[in-house]
């Protein structure tokens, strides 16, 4: 799957722009089958806070949210994509954009509002962490 997987993104970055690309994978991330913190969780979360701190708080306890100099970031040490993280060598950083929906719809959820969310860096672009910073 992993091979398939590479071959599908290496074909949308050759014929696809990157605008197309962003909205193609922000559409696939909200609905991502391996995420690692389901709605359900994130619900259950949501309920136990009293307000949008307490949930932020929580929700740092459990997940990957960082909060660095009045700043939220959602940061991962690898990747931990089941299509790619086997073998990430030549994987696209197209992936990446999956991810980045999947974030925006966790905040979107859990604040109940749209948030703004900005890809700083990605492991399969070559960097040693992925870090997505969430803009309140």
């Amino acid at each position: 799957m992993g091979i398939w997987v590479k071959e599908l993104l290496h074909n949308l970055d050759k014929n696809v722009d990157l605008s197309t690309r962003i909205k193609i994978m922000e559409a696939c991330g909200e609905k991502c089958p391996y995420t690692h913190l389901t709605d359900d969780r994130l619900l259950e979360i949501k309920d136990s806070a009293e307000d949008e701190g307490g949930f932020l708080k929580k929700l740092s306890e459990e997940w990957r949210l960082k909060l660095e100099k009045g700043q939220h970031y959602v940061v991962f040490d690898q990747c931990y994509c089941p299509l790619v993280n086997d073998d990430i060598r030549g994987a696209s950083d197209t992936l990446c954009y999956c991810t980045l929906g999947n974030i925006k719809r966790k905040f979107a959820i859990g604040l109940d509002r749209e948030v703004d969310v900005i890809m700083e860096s990605t492991i399969l672009a070559g960097d040693k962490e992925c870090r997505f910073c969430i803009k309140m």
